[in-house]
This record gives structure tokens, C-alpha cells and sequence, in this order.
């Protein structure tokens, strides 16, 4: 299967991210925690369940992000080969993770001074867990899917 088969246009994956950091931000610092559905208790492995929101919401956003941040190049055959695009999906999958992390750390310092919020070091770590999870996965399936079409595009270059 091609990467272009299953890519959407770039407006489309901006909105994405939009949605899921606004979403993010309605959850974290516009709803009262009172009308927030109950995060208390544990979830799997013992983990608290908000630790576990946490890290599915900046999974949500680092995969949004990844997928909006990747290069369109690559579509024409007169691009790089594979082996010179390959750091461009570790790039990638790096500047995700951080601006997911940083746009977490930031709504950590905005939720401390507000009445029924606090600062927490170990939600940012949730937050980074999440990330890291997404744009790894990202990667192979990216690595997977883009496999294929890059094999095509090397032959071609090479007639």
C-alpha cells in the first residue's frame, strides 16, 4: 500500500491537530473538574486513570502533529532517495513528541494558579509517555507504508 494512498491533504491534518489541542485545552483548563468525568481510581498495570487520559490525549496529539508536520515531499520521483528521506521521519517524529510535550508542560503552568487545578511533574510525564508511544508508532507504520513506494521511486530513478 502507498503512504499517498492513505495521506489526507495538509489543511486536513492541521485540522486535526487543531481539534485535538483544543480539545486538550477545553479538558485541562476551560472545564471545571466538577463536570469532567471521574478520573479517580486505577487503571491497568495500577497506573491511575487520569495518568492514563493523559498519556491516550498527547498520544492523540503527537500522532496528529506527526502526521500533519510530515514532508510532502517524497510524491515525485525526482526527490531523494530513501536512505536520504529516512532522518525526515525521525525528524519529524522528534519535533512531534516535543511540541506535544511542550504544548502539555505549558498547560501545566496554566492550570497551576487556577482554583480546582494544580502543576503536576508526573501528568507531564503521562503526557510524554503518550507522545513518545504515538510517534514511535507513527514511525513504523510510516517506515511500513512508505517502504513500497520508495523501492518504486529508487528503480525509477535508476532507469
Amino acid at each position: 500500500m502507498k503512504l499517498d494512498a492513505v495521506r489526507p491533504p495538509t489543511w486536513l491534518r492541521w485540522v486535526a491537530v487543531a481539534v485535538v489541542a483544543g480539545g486538550i485545552l477545553f479538558a485541562s483548563v476551560l472545564d471545571p473538574p466538577s463536570s469532567a468525568p471521574p478520573t479517580s481510581g486505577t487503571g491497568p498495570g495500577g497506573i491511575g486513570m487520569d495518568k492514563w487520559l493523559h498519556a491516550l490525549a498527547y498520544a492523540g496529539l503527537a500522532g496528529t502533529l506527526a502526521v500533519a508536520l510530515a514532508s510532502d515531499r517524497g510524491r515525485s520521483p525526482a526527490v531523494a532517495r530513501d536512505h536520504e528521506r529516512a532522518p525526515d521521519h525521525a525528524r519529524t517524529a522528534a519535533l512531534a513528541a516535543l511540541l506535544a510535550v511542550c504544548y502539555g508542560v505549558g498547560l501545566e503552568f496554566v492550570q497551576a494558579p487556577l482554583a480546582g487545578r494544580y502543576f503536576s511533574v508526573a501528568d507531564m510525564v503521562a503526557d510524554a509517555v503518550g507522545a513518545a508511544v504515538a510517534v514511535v508508532g507513527w514511525r513504523l507504520l510510516v517506515g511500513r507504508l512508505g517502504g513500497s513506494r520508495g523501492q518504486e521511486q529508487s528503480s525509477e530513478s535508476e532507469l
